[in-house]
C-alpha cells in the first residue's frame, strides 16, 4: 500500500481533488465522513457532544446534531473547538486505522483525505503528503458561494494551519487557482507520480 495524505485548508478544493484521484483508481478514506458518522444520534460521541454543548445544537424536532449550529458555536471559541476535537478526533483516528488495516498488504494507492493531517500528527505515518493550495480570497469566495457567511468562512480558515506551513511540509503541491479542467490535469499529474512511487 502507498499511503497518501491529502490535505489543504477549507475551500481549497481538497474534496474535489480526492474525487478526481478516486476516479483514477485511488482508494479514498474520508475523515469528514468518519466525523459525520461519529456524530450520528445514539453513538457515544453524540452523547458526549450533546452533554458538552446542550440540546440547542440539535436540529429542530430531531435528534440530529445541526452541524452548522455546532460549527458556529465552536469556531467562535477556541476552548469549545478544543473540547469538540477531544471527543471526535479519537473516534476519527480509530476509524482511519480500521479502514487502513483493510489495505495493509495490498499494492494499492490509498488516499487519506483529512483537513487536519498535520495538526493531528498523522503525517508521520504517510508515504506521501499532497497539499491542495488555493489563494485565501478564492477559498473564502468558494465558502460564501456554498452558503457560509464571510465571518464564519474566515473563522474556519483561521482555525486551520496556514497554507504556507502545509506547503512547506508537502511532498507534492497542487495549485487549485484555475478551473476544473486544470484541476483534472493536476490529478493526472499527481496520480502518475503516485503510481511511480508505488512501483
Amino acid at each position: 500500500m502507498l499511503l497518501v495524505g491529502l490535505t489543504g485548508g477549507i475551500g481549497s478544493g481538497k474534496t474535489t481533488f480526492a474525487s478526481l484521484l478516486s476516479e483514477r483508481g485511488a482508494h479514498v478514506v474520508d475523515a469528514d465522513e468518519l466525523g459525520r458518522a461519529a456524530l450520528l444520534p445514539g453513538t457515544p460521541s453524540w452523547h458526549s457532544v450533546v452533554d458538552q454543548f446542550g440540546d440547542e445544537i440539535l436540529a429542530a424536532a430531531s435528534m440530529d446534531i445541526d452541524r452548522k449550529r455546532l460549527a458556529s458555536v465552536v469556531f467562535a471559541d477556541k476552548a469549545k473547538l478544543t473540547a469538540l476535537n477531544a471527543i471526535v478526533h479519537p473516534v476519527i483516528i480509530r476509524g482511519i486505522a480500521e479502514a487502513l488495516e483493510h489495505f495493509r498488504d495490498t499494492n494499492e494507492i490509498v488516499v487519506l483525505d483529512a483537513a487536519l493531517i498535520v495538526e493531528l500528527g498523522l503525517d508521520e505515518g504517510l508515504d506521501v503528503l499532497v497539499v491542495v493550495a488555493a489563494p485565501e480570497r478564492m477559498r473564502a469566495k468558494r465558502l460564501v458561494d456554498r452558503g457560509m457567511n464571510v465571518e464564519d468562512a474566515l473563522a474556519r480558515m483561521a482555525a486551520q494551519a496556514p497554507t504556507d506551513e502545509l506547503v512547506e511540509r508537502a511532498d507534492i503541491v497542487v495549485r487549485n487557482d484555475g478551473n476544473l479542467d486544470s484541476l483534472r490535469a493536476e490529478a493526472d499529474r499527481v496520480y502518475a507520480e503516485l503510481e511511480k512511487r508505488l512501483t
